[in-house]
C-alpha cells in the first residue's frame, strides 16, 4: 500500500466517524421547550367606560317610548304640533330644547367632540399646529352643555351640566393661541370630560353663574363651522334613495343639530339676535331642520331631501344678507 493509498484511507475513516459523532449528537438533543401563552390580566380601568355601571341610571334616557302595533307610521315623539316643534315657547318657565334636539342626539354629539380633542389635545407641539380645532371642539361643548343645562326633559349629564359648561367656556377662551400653558387647561378638561362621560363626576373648576349669557357661552363663529359640517353631510346624505335609507340615523342626528344650532343663534344676547331680518333666517333654519328630523322620522325621502334642500337656501340667503 502506497503512502497516498494510506492518507486517502484514513480521510476517508475520518470522515465517517466524524459524520457517526454528529448524528448521535443530533439525536441525544433534546426537544426544545415550548412555553405555554401567559394568561391576560385584565383591570376595571380596562372596560370602564364601554358598558354601564348601571344601564337603568345611566343607559335609558327618558319615558319609556308608546307600544306600536304592525303598520302604525312612525311620529313624532309625545304627538307634538306643527306648532309646538316650531315655537320653542318656555315650558314651566324653561325654554323647550326637547323641540328641536333629543337627549340621544346630544350625548352622541359630546361623545363624538371628545374622540376629536383625544386627537388634538396630544402633545404641546401637536396643539401649537391644531389649537384652532382644540377651539371649535370646546366651544361647541359649551354650547352643548348650555343646553342641557337649560334641558327641559330627563338628559345625561344633567347633574354637572352647570360646572361643565362653564369649564369648556373657559377652555374655548385659552385654546385661542397655541401655547403651553392653554395646552395643559384643554388637557385638564378633556381629562374631566373623559372622567364625565365614563360615568364619573365631573370636579368644578370655578363655581358657574346662575344664568346663563349666551353671548358668552359660545360665539358665532363656531356655530357656523358647525352648521357647514352639517350641511354637507345633509346634502351628501340626501343625494339619491339609497344614501338617504342607508345615513337615516346619521342624517336625522345633523338635523337635530341644525334646528339646535338655529335655536342658539336666536338666543337672548347673541349676536344680532336683537335683529328681526337675522331672526327670520334663524327661524327658517330651525323651522327646515325640523322637517328634516320629521321626514327621517317618518323615512320620507322625497320630504327630506325638500327640508334639507331648504336649509340649504336659507343659509346661503341669510349670507347673502348678512356679509
Amino acid at each position: 500500500m502506497t503512502r497516498d493509498t494510506l492518507i486517502i484511507l484514513l480521510l476517508a475513516v475520518g470522515t465517517m466517524v466524524s459524520g457517526t459523532i454528529a448524528a448521535n449528537v443530533v439525536q441525544e438533543r433534546k426537544p426544545k421547550k415550548v412555553m405555554r401563552v401567559k394568561r391576560p390580566e385584565f383591570s376595571e380601568k380596562d372596560w370602564d367606560g364601554i358598558y354601564f355601571k348601571d344601564l337603568f341610571k345611566e343607559g335609558l334616557v327618558g319615558s319609556r317610548p308608546a307600544r306600536r302595533q304592525p303598520g302604525d307610521i312612525a311620529t313624532q315623539p309625545a304627538q307634538a304640533t306643527q306648532a309646538d316643534l316650531q315655537s320653542g315657547d318656555p315650558k314651566d318657565g324653561e325654554f323647550a330644547w326637547s323641540k328641536f334636539v333629543s337627549g340621544a342626539t346630544i350625548e352622541d354629539e359630546v361623545k363624538s367632540i371628545q374622540k376629536q380633542l383625544v386627537l388634538d389635545v396630544t402633545t404641546p407641539i401637536k396643539f401649537k399646529s391644531d389649537y384652532g380645532s382644540a377651539h371649535q371642539s370646546f366651544s361647541i361643548l359649551s354650547l352643548l352643555f348650555g343646553i342641557i343645562r337649560e334641558y327641559d326633559a330627563d338628559v345625561r349629564w344633567k347633574r354637572y351640566a352647570s360646572e361643565a359648561q362653564i369649564s369648556f367656556e373657559r377652555a374655548a377662551a385659552n385654546s385661542r393661541v397655541g401655547t403651553v400653558q392653554a395646552y395643559e387647561s384643554c388637557k385638564r378638561r378633556l381629562a374631566d370630560l373623559d372622567e364625565m362621560v365614563r360615568g364619573g363626576n365631573f370636579e368644578a373648576g370655578e363655581t358657574p353663574p346662575e344664568t346663563l349669557d349666551w353671548s358668552a357661552v359660545v360665539t358665532r363663529a363656531p356655530i357656523m363651522k358647525r352648521l357647514q359640517v352639517s350641511k354637507d353631510s345633509l346634502k351628501l346624505g340626501s343625494a339619491n334613495q339609497g344614501e338617504f335609507t342607508n345615513g337615516i340615523d346619521k342624517a336625522l342626528h345633523e338635523s337635530e343639530i341644525v334646528a339646535a344650532m338655529a335655536r342658539t343663534l336666536m338666543q337672548e344676547n347673541m349676536e344680532d339676535a336683537d335683529d328681526p331680518g337675522y331672526l327670520s333666517f334663524a327661524q327658517a333654519m330651525s323651522d327646515a331642520a325640523i322637517q328634516a328630523r320629521q321626514a327621517c322620522q317618518n323615512q320620507d325621502y322625497d320630504a327630506a331631501a325638500k327640508a334639507i334642500n331648504l336649509i340649504d337656501q336659507t343659509c346661503n340667503n341669510c349670507h347673502d344678507e348678512w356679509k
